[in-house]
């Protein structure tokens, strides 16, 4: 089922008892991201803020804060049934290029329809405020923390357009709040928006951009995803939702950005200009990020719905939306992880690495080295590029039960060999990485070892006979020692 509108989920959420509305006066710093993390930490609904100070724009939080709302949002009954779906429509035999394979596979020729319908007139250009009417201060934006360098937008998908191509690319990235007409893009050195400034810098000309806030759930899903930047996020919208998106042209730069959304901020990038520095600011992980220079964004344009909604995803100590986010695509895209990496079993992104710094891997391994040899192809994936501990288990081991996992590190590995270090692009979150170095990584092969791995007779699990395990079982009332313990 997919949602025309934000206003259709939230309605949807509402007879789900999955939103709650607060009309108290609230202040959009601090007070909104203290009320929504706490409400977060315990499994909460949506809020909606009807009585912002100083606004007269309701303010949404925690909308995909859940595992139960984003499948909500995606229409599924569970994260395995999408992720089912995708690896339906994948084919494992070419993962090169797959997005586009899957509208010429043959068994799936209903998907021609899948790219994005243009159409001319859109709900989100209900208002228009070109140049002198340009006021960001209208919009109300939260601040998250205390030491925040000032109000932030965190919930935008943001569009831009390769220069020679002209295919568009989105993702969501922070844009801090500069001037009235002006914001601040903090992306990272190794992100999309950087690659394609880069290019409009050789050319000499401006690159546009266009922040979209708001509609259909599934747009910004798209925007979070980790597969190929070359992949269209409008036309991967319309995959997970099952109905092609329509978008409209911008007002004032050449975009192309969804029909229904609630508000489209406008503008450009001039790579001429001198960078503003941007920051500190609040990660996903709970600590702040450190100032750095940051390209500066002009707003030409602001659109909107006559009634529009501004969400926000409020950053913290996990759990929070934008971990929720995260794993629950980690789920989805699995399919097309193990098109890459045929032996991958699952993998998992803890809360307590905040979604991307440490990583658990199973795999079903069959020769010597396998474990090093997975690892390099997981540090070359854009779903686990920014993993700082990586741990490699065998295909016997649940990846989403630590204690296993710590048991396997226990039980394989010999530190002087099975624990190596590798340089890579580094998380602008991650706080121990001094800025402008490469990124440090290290990987550890909890698996066990084969012939050729270990020196001597390699060790053996010491485990009980199937045929005592079930006559303890079928007599295990007999013994009256009560309910029979689970040995999982």
């Amino acid at each position: 089922m997919s949602h025309r509108c934000l206003a259709d989920f939230l309605e949807e959420l509402g007879h789900a008892g999955e939103l709650a509305r607060v009309e108290t006066e609230v202040q959009a710093e601090l007070e909104v991201a203290e009320i929504t993390g706490r409400m977060a930490h315990n499994g909460g609904p949506a809020l909606l803020f009807g009585a912002v100070a100083g606004h007269e724009m309701p303010l949404l939080t925690n909308l995909l804060g859940s595992e139960t709302r984003i499948c909500r949002a995606l229409g599924v009954a569970s994260l395995d049934e999408m992720a089912g779906r995708i690896a339906a429509l994948a084919n494992p035999t070419q993962p090169e290029g797959w997005f586009e394979k899957l509208k010429t596979a043959p068994h799936v020729a209903a998907l021609s329809e899948l790219p994005p319908r243009r159409v001319k007139t859109a709900a989100c250009q209900q208002v228009v405020r070109l140049g002198g009417d340009v006021d960001l201060g209208a919009l109300p934006i939260v601040q998250s923390a205390p030491d925040e360098a000032g109000r932030t937008i965190t919930a935008a998908a943001l569009f831009a357009a390769d220069p020679d191509t002209h295919g568009q690319s989105a993702g969501r990235y922070d844009l801090q709040l500069q001037a009235p007409d002006r914001l601040v893009g903090c992306w990272a050195d190794h992100d999309e928006p950087a690659r394609l400034l880069a290019e409009y810098r050789r050319r000499g000309e401006k690159m546009p951009l266009a922040a979209v806030l708001g509609g259909d759930p599934a747009v910004l899903l798209a925007a979070c995803s980790a597969v190929s930047e070359h992949v269209d996020r409008c036309a991967l919208a319309g995959l997970l939702r099952e109905k092609p998106l329509d978008v409209v042209s911008c007002r004032s730069v050449d975009l192309e950005v969804p029909a229904d959304a609630e508000i489209v901020i406008e503008g450009y990038v001039d790579p001429a200009e001198p960078a503003a520095e941007a920051g500190p600011l609040c990660a996903s992980s709970g600590y702040y990020r450190s100032r750095r220079p940051a390209p500066v964004m002009h707003v030409t344009a602001i659109t909107h719905r006559a009634n529009p909604v501004y969400p926000a995803v409020i950053p913290g100590r996990p759990p929070h939306e934008s971990y929720q986010i995260e794993r629950a695509l980690s789920r989805v895209f699995l399919p097309l992880v193990k098109l890459a990496i045929p032996e991958l079993i699952d993998y998992e992104l803890p809360m307590f690495g905040a979604g991307r710094h440490w990583a658990s891997v199973s795999i079903r391994k069959t020769y010597a080295g396998q474990a090093r040899r997975v690892v390099h192809a997981a540090w070359g994936l854009r779903q686990l590029v920014l993993a700082k501990w990586l741990v490699v288990v065998d295909e016997d081991v649940d990846v989403h039960d630590h204690r296993q996992v710590l048991a396997a590190i226990a039980n394989h590995v010999h530190p002087d060999r099975d624990v190596f270090t590798q340089q890579g692009p580094p998380d602008p979150t991650d706080l121990t990485t001094p800025q402008g170095a490469l990124g440090q990584k290290l990987a550890i092969d909890a698996t066990a070892k084969l012939p050729g791995e270990h020196q001597g007779v390699p060790p053996r699990l010491a485990a009980m006979s199937r045929q005592i395990a079930h006559l303890v079982s079928e007599r295990w009332e007999q013994y009256g020692l009560g309910p029979e313990p689970d040995t999982a």
